[in-house]
């Protein structure tokens, strides 16, 4: 199934804008493969590539108002959507040149907790507020509905054990999530997924 990208109007130059410090975009796909019996193989990189459908690329603080603002709530989202967040010249595919040496941190959400923790990183990102030994090293963040649970990724540039501790530390610090709580870590191109 394929949606044609939304026609946002973000063109209106009679007012003066105020600029973010850079480009971003958003995305979203809706993955049908988790609907399908355990024995369908996964899909290739192609396919998933043409389910990753953008929406819409702002650069001020109005153009992302008038985009998100037609955005559905991750919590009330059937399951096998997805939206994304990305700096404009990343595209949230593994194999992008500005992904590929890095990872991903995934936390696992209740659904009633999933659109204010989306909506907290999305503002934490575009508002530039994360440390700056970090915020260079954040590509972009997912979040996906699914049947019991949804997920929030933030992508990350480069696989390191130190980024990886400050990334979990910023986060946690950020949502308000208890030093106990395991965060998930996953490396693009694994040898294999590590756990924190």
């Amino acid at each position: 199934m394929s949606i044609p990208p939304a026609k946002i109007n973000t063109s209106n130059n009679t007012l003066e804008k105020t600029k973010l410090k850079s480009r971003y975009a958003f995305w979203y796909r809706i993955s049908e493969d988790i609907y399908q019996p355990p024995q369908k193989t996964a899909i290739d990189q192609k396919e998933y590539e043409n389910q990753v459908i953008k929406i819409a690329e702002f650069e001020t603080i109005e153009d992302f108002w008038a985009i998100f603002q037609h955005l559905r709530k991750p919590d009330s989202c059937r399951p096998g959507i997805q939206f994304q967040l990305f700096r404009a010249d990343i595209k949230p595919i593994w194999e992008d040149i500005n992904n590929k040496n890095g990872g991903k941190v995934t936390i696992k959400l209740r659904k009633d907790f999933t659109t204010i923790i989306w909506e907290e990183m999305i503002f934490a990102i575009i508002g530039d507020v994360l440390p700056e030994n970090i915020k260079y090293e954040i590509n972009g963040i997912v979040v996906a509905s699914r049947k019991d649970f949804n997920k929030l990724q933030i992508w990350f540039k480069n696989w390191s054990k130190e980024k990886n501790n400050i990334i979990e530390r910023t986060i946690k610090d950020l949502l308000q999530i208890p030093p106990e709580v395991t965060l998930e870590f996953e490396k693009f191109f694994p040898e294999e997924t590590t756990k924190k």
